[in-house]
Formats: structure tokens, sequence, C-alpha cells
């Protein structure tokens, strides 16, 4: 409504660009590894709490979160993620985004979030929701509460509480929103030893459409279908491997194994079936 009002008065949008302009958005807070780049300058440099970003800045995090407010929009950028302010003025702010961002709008707010390498986004003026995006083009948008509007290859839906919709390279247009799954879904499959002499494991498995997947801590590639596959680095003696998934609701599932690398074991040996589906 509010791009309409611009498109159709373009004095009442020069006035906001002034406004929008002089506006900035507050890091409100952070922990972790987060970073700060200055579009101005191209300067890069620790986020901290009551950082101001402008139109250009952005929020880059690694293995943390910070949270990002105007008045009546409050945004979360979750761990291996990516935020760029497109837009900003008091009460309304346009990302956008790569990784998982969590947001939640006021009556009174509006926000408008572009997906990275996609021609995707979500709009709201009062909800609670995810976007999920691996910058590949498979995005995925679901609302806690109240209502937002996904648009994407020409087409726009209306989702609302308890649904997710997604888009991918093969389907530019959003999905029929559906309701999110009860659990979240993380199947992982291990190989049959637990003891290997060789400098990386393979596993493989597979999530709910959309979802982050994270092993040892690091991004691992989800396919469109939910498919994963990873080969693990390993260090001598005994580890576990940790995998998680982060679903469109931002709700996490960890499955962890246990191997031991020895490089002194021989090449063949007795196969044991040690390792578990979960």
């Amino acid at each position: 409504m509010i791009l309409a009002l611009f498109l159709a008065f373009p004095a009442c949008k020069r006035d906001a660009s002034a406004t929008a302009a002089d506006a900035e958005a507050v890091v409100t807070s952070k922990h972790g590894k987060v970073q700060l780049l200055r579009g101005a300058d191209g300067s890069v440099a620790e986020a901290k709490v009551g950082d101001r970003l402008s139109v250009r800045d952005m929020l880059r995090t690694e293995v943390g979160e910070a949270d990002l407010a105007v008045d009546g929009v409050r945004m979360r950028v979750h761990e291996g993620s990516r935020l760029e302010v497109k837009q900003v003025s008091k009460q309304t702010l346009r990302a956008r985004v790569r990784g998982s961002v969590e947001s939640e709008v006021d009556a009174l707010g509006r926000l408008h979030v572009e997906i990275e390498n996609s021609d995707a986004t979500a709009y709201s003026q009062g909800g609670h929701f995810f976007v999920t995006a691996d910058g590949r083009g498979v995005v995925a948008v679901a609302s806690v509460t109240g209502s937002v509007n996904v648009a994407g290859g020409g087409k726009s839906i209306a989702l609302n509480q308890g649904e997710v919709t997604r888009i991918t390279k093969a389907s530019p247009t959003p999905s029929k929103p559906v309701a999110a799954l009860r659990r979240v879904l993380l199947s992982v499959q291990w190989p049959d030893q637990k003891e290997t002499n060789k400098p990386t494991l393979p596993i493989q498995g597979r999530v709910e459409p959309g979802s982050r997947v994270f092993v040892q801590g690091e991004p691992v590639v989800v396919e469109e279908g939910g498919t994963f596959r990873a080969q693990v680095p390993l260090r001598q003696g005994r580890q576990k491997i940790a995998v998680v998934t982060v679903d469109a609701l931002g709700r996490r599932r960890q499955v962890e194994g246990v191997v031991l690398r020895d490089d002194s074991l021989p090449d063949a040996r007795v196969k044991k079936r040690l390792w578990q589906w979960r």
C-alpha cells in the first residue's frame, strides 16, 4: 500500500526519501561475531549495541546474532546471515537479506524484506515472521502471528498465522500456504563404521525444504528438495559430530554422532553397524 502511494504521488515520494535519508536503524543487541559494513566508505568493524545503520549499511553475522530496530519494527539477524538496509524512516524499514532473519512488526510499523539473488519479497504491517533464504533462489517464509504478504514471480499471496510458503528457482512463485510441521525434520545417515583412517567423514540427510543445516557449526548446502551432503573434516582421535537444522519457523534440532580417526588403522576393517538414524 505504501509503495503504491509513493508511485501515485511523486511529491510524497520525494518527501519520504528525504526523511529516509536522515533516518537510521539501531543495533539494540548482539552476541557472538557480528560485523558492520559501511556502504559509504566500505569500512568493516565489529558491530556494537547502539550502532546506527543508514541506507547501504550492512550487518553480517558469523557465529552470532544481532537485533536491529526502528520504531515499530524489530529484526533479528540470525547466525550465518546478512542484512543490508535499503530504506529507513521513523516507522518503516526496507532491507535485503540472505540467511535467516526474524521480524516483528507493530501495528504502526512497516517492513519490506527483499531476498538476495531473488525477486521474492515479504511485506508486513503487523506480524511476527521468519524469512530464510540460501542465496541460490530457495526461500521460505513462515508466519508466527499476524499476516505477511509474500510475492515472487509475478504472484502474491497472504500468509497467515502458523503457515509456511516456499519459493525455488524451479517454482519462482510462492507455493500454496501450508501449516508448519509439528516437529522439526532432521534425518541423518551416518557411515557404517565408527572408526576410520580417512581425513573426512561423508554424511547425508534430509530436512524440510527451506531449512538451514550446519555441520560442526559450518553451513551446508541444502538442495531444493531438502537433501544435503557433507564431507566432515576429522582431527586425530575420538570426536563428536554435530548436525543442526533450523527450520522456517526458527526452530532448531540437533543430532550427534561419535567417530574415531586413527591413521594407524588399516584400510580394510570389519564393518560394525554402530551408527544410527535419528
